[in-house]
């Protein structure tokens, strides 16, 4: 009996271990029922991604060190989520507009004009890792690694295929996973979209797919706001425009008067696709123009934009060194207008307000209810949720005195 009672009381407990074990792997939903769970990617942490290369990558649950390089349009876009925290390095510059440079009716502008400094300050003391382009130096892998991040968001400009290629496989040998988003001259067709995409791909990275939504939203009502307000232009109606960097060291170092966008640019791609103007420059790319160019040319408007420095109308129209092209009809009849001031030309979520911009010195007739500052402190309220303080700061950073809108 004893026996017999031993074995029984053996095999009661072998099957309950049983029972125990293939319990462990299950949990139950709301409804009580057991379903089985991954406990591969439970225990790890990790998830894969499909970057805009196309390329899966395997990166953690929740990215705890994060690297950003990019022309501040990542760092902004963490700075929403309420992931700026996050971030242990990034393309970073500390240095303002030149002292002394912009003085407008007797007062220095000079500021401080990144605006994801001025959301998250603290990233000014992050360590700098360069950049494919832009005022941050080469980007070093070594400089990277040395930071020990869980994760490493690259935005492709497009400009050094190779080099960005070759510094990727670096960083991925040193198994450091690495998602690319893809800034639109990736693309032979620029679009707009493109910057939906990355946002829209940050939010799956964080987790903050809602956020990413609410920016996409936020920026594309404004752009469709545009583009409704000049469509069906006809083609004899439209307004011929030229889009234009004038670096002062242009005439001195190459005797050009500036930088003509062309055909395949994204500016001219947003310009013509957005605000449904003409571009008077007709070439591929982005070219040195000489005053004999310019005039040629002669467009209704010319917009200027940020390009090695923030050019205000003011230096066409007054200084000596654009003296060769004073004589277009644009810069005789006032009609020369900058974009707000960056650092660094490059799209980002402040995107629409330099459209608003450009849009509202082409077509005045049809913008002429939009007051631009009202228009861009209602934008930058929705998009960060700044306070007072914060807004005027960024508002501050835009250089709108400069604009030479109404």
């Amino acid at each position: 009996m004893k026996r017999k009672n031993t074995g029984i009381t053996l095999i009661l407990s072998l099957f309950m271990s049983i029972l125990l074990i293939l319990c462990a792997g299950c949990i139950s939903d709301n409804s009580g029922s057991l379903q089985t769970t991954d406990n591969s990617e439970q225990s790890t942490g990790y998830k894969t991604v499909v970057d805009m290369r196309g390329v899966e990558v395997t990166i953690p649950e929740n990215p705890q060190r994060v690297v950003a390089m990019s022309r501040s349009l990542i760092d902004t876009t963490m700075y929403i989520f309420g992931k700026s925290d996050k971030i242990v390095g990034a393309s970073i510059s500390t240095k303002p507009t030149a002292a002394g440079t912009y003085v407008y009716n007797g007062k220095d502008y000079t500021v401080n004009n990144w605006i994801g400094q001025l959301l998250y300050p603290e990233i000014k003391n992050l360590t700098n890792v360069g950049g494919f382009g832009g005022p941050y130096g080469s980007p070093n892998a070594e400089t990277v690694a040395q930071l020990e991040p869980d994760l490493f968001i690259l935005r492709d400009m497009g400009a050094s295929s190779e080099d960005t290629n070759k510094f990727i496989e670096q960083l991925e040998s040193m198994g450091i996973p690495v998602v690319v988003l893809q800034y639109p001259s990736c693309y032979d067709n620029p679009s707009i979209d493109t910057i939906y995409e990355e946002i829209a791909l940050l939010g799956e990275v964080f987790g903050n797919e809602d956020e990413a939504d609410q920016i996409i939203d936020t920026m594309k009502s404004r752009v469709d706001f545009i583009s409704e307000r000049t469509a069906g232009i006809p083609e004899d109606e439209k307004v011929d425009v030229l889009y234009f960097g004038a670096p002062t060291w242009a005439k001195e170092r190459y005797g050009g008067a500036g930088y003509a966008f062309g055909s395949g640019t994204i500016e001219i791609a947003f310009m013509e696709d957005v605000i449904n103007a003409n571009n008077v420059y007709t070439d591929s790319g982005t070219n040195l123009v000489s005053a004999e160019q310019m005039l040629a040319l002669d467009p209704d408007k010319i917009i200027l934009c940020t390009y090695s420095g923030y050019h205000p109308p003011r230096q066409l129209y007054d200084e000596e060194m654009y003296g060769g092209i004073q004589e277009m009809t644009a810069i005789q009849s006032g009609e020369v207008y900058s974009l707000s001031s960056t650092p660094c030309k490059s799209e980002r979520l402040e995107l629409p307000i330099n459209l608003m911009i450009a849009a509202k010195a082409i077509y005045p007739d049809r913008f002429e209810d939009i007051d631009l500052e009202s228009w861009t402190r209602e934008y930058i309220i929705e998009l960060y949720d700044t306070d007072e303080e914060a807004t005027d700061e960024i508002m501050d950073a835009l250089m709108f005195e400069y604009l030479g809108i109404s």
